[in-house]
């Protein structure tokens, strides 16, 4: 059943609230960004933001479930082609990195104010990088076919800790974090055949 032109009227004006909110999140962080601000500049009531959102923290969850998204379909575009296990990894931690990077000020809130914030998020939402982990659980199970589904599964859960791990210290110590990408494969890989080989 098509949606009404009410209900496609109502979501574009959320989309366009979204996307007006992202670049307030991006350029001034959580802490900064004002909803009053948003309001002016996108020409509509506080109401309005409320309706849509219900609150400062209801537009930001929306705001991270939709980088999630977006983060999902670049994912998917760039692996489509590619053959080899680990250049996926790669593909997964060089991406997530330069997510990170690019909307620092946006994420920055989630990552030193409230470590669980993600965690806790993902239990809300079921996980949403739920598809990325079953392609991932894949690539690990090419790596090392003695894997089951189940473990396969988990090494991608390991592997997207790992890399948090990473992105962590890189707030701590602003090192260079796309350069760190072979590095956090290849330490994976070399934990799963220690752990290969004392099995």
């Amino acid at each position: 059943m098509s949606m009404s032109i009410k209900t496609k009227i109502h979501e574009l004006k959320k989309d366009l609230l979204l996307q007006e909110a992202s670049h307030f999140f991006e350029e001034f962080g959580y802490e900064e960004m004002k909803l009053s601000d948003l309001a002016k500049k996108a020409g509509v009531s506080m109401g309005t933001i409320y309706g849509y959102f219900n609150s400062k923290e209801g537009l930001y969850a929306t705001y991270i479930a939709y980088q999630i998204d977006q983060f999902i379909r670049e994912f998917f575009s760039q692996t489509e082609h590619l053959a080899s296990a680990e250049e996926k990894l790669k593909v997964y931690a060089r991406l997530k990195f330069s997510y990170y990077m690019r909307k620092s000020n946006a994420l920055v809130h989630s990552i030193r104010h409230n470590p669980f914030y993600f965690p806790g998020f993902y239990k809300v939402n079921v996980h949403p990088l739920g598809k990325i982990f079953t392609a991932l659980s894949l690539s690990f199970q090419e790596i090392d076919p003695a894997l089951s589904e189940h473990e396969a599964v988990e090494m991608a859960y390991l592997f997207n800790g790992l890399t948090d791990g990473y992105v962590g210290r890189w707030y701590e110590e602003q090192y260079d974090l796309m350069g760190k990408t072979d590095e956090a494969c290849r330490r994976f890989i070399a934990m799963m055949n220690k752990e290969r080989e004392d099995v």
